[in-house]
């Protein structure tokens, strides 16, 4: 046998035999939640809730948790529902909508691990994701507090 085609096989076999172990990884199961289907029911809730109190203009401040240094608390204005200030870096918690959006995203991607807290007016307080059972430090999540009403400008 030609040593080329004796080292191609050798390489073939390897390349067979890790495909088969990663084939038998175990697979990622999503929250119970998500599959049951109880944390879509409670996000539809939130955001009739939300939807009701036809709230357009409002303050809340926001916390990043993750397995990164200490998060300052950040303070986010909405007015006309538009995000008017944000912290850097955060526009996807920046309106309560995009906090719908975030949860929704991580419902639909079938996370392992999804919790998720709302206030009476459907404003999520807390949500913590982890997105894969396999992968360390990926999970994060958000705390939101002090949510305030603000009156509409003058115009």
């Amino acid at each position: 046998m030609n040593p080329r085609h004796a080292i191609a096989l050798v390489l073939l076999s390897f390349a067979l035999a890790a495909g088969g172990a990663v084939a038998s990884a175990p697979s990622q199961t999503p929250d119970p939640s998500i599959t049951d289907g109880s944390l879509q029911r409670k996000l539809d809730g939130a955001r009739a809730s939300w939807k009701a109190g036809r709230l357009h203009s409002y303050r809340y401040e926001v916390r990043r948790q993750c397995f990164c240094p200490p998060q300052k608390t950040r303070v986010v204005v909405v007015r006309g529902d538009r995000a008017r200030a944000f912290p850097s870096g955060m526009n996807d918690v920046a309106t309560v909508p995009r906090l719908f959006r975030l949860i929704q995203r991580a419902i639909d991607d079938g996370v392992v691990e999804l919790n998720v807290s709302y206030g009476s007016r459907g404003v999520p307080r807390s949500i913590f994701r982890d997105g894969s059972a396999n992968v360390a430090d990926d999970e994060f999540g958000y705390a939101v507090s002090r949510f305030t009403s603000l009156r509409p400008r003058a115009r």
